[in-house]
């Protein structure tokens, strides 16, 4: 909230919290394609900041882009959460996928 930030991107989600956040603030989380960091920089023009930077990969990046994407909604400002509704139908159908396999935990 304290610095306006209203899109992230990333490859992996974030918590329920932000999520929250994006709900109460009108936010988004933007999933870019994981394993592609070759492709995605050829669409950075300029670095224009790095804060934390001691965070190593986990640094906050600012760039200048230019024909980015496609990118994937991930969480919305409505609560939507692709990751979690992924995570729900991975566990309703765990069991029965074992039972298939003759697996069991």
């Amino acid at each position: 909230e304290r610095e306006g930030v209203r899109l992230i991107i990333g490859k992996g989600g974030m918590g329920p919290a932000t999520l929250e956040a994006f709900r109460d603030l009108g936010g988004a989380y933007l999933a870019i394609v994981g394993g592609a960091a070759a492709l995605e920089t050829t669409w950075i023009e300029q670095i224009e900041d790095i804060d934390m930077d001691d965070l190593h990969p986990e640094s906050l990046w600012r760039f200048r882009i230019r024909d980015f994407g496609p990118l994937l909604v991930g969480m919305d400002s409505h609560g939507g959460s692709l990751f979690a509704n992924v995570q729900d139908a991975v566990a309703a159908r765990r069991d029965a996928v074992l039972a298939s396999i003759g697996a069991s935990e």
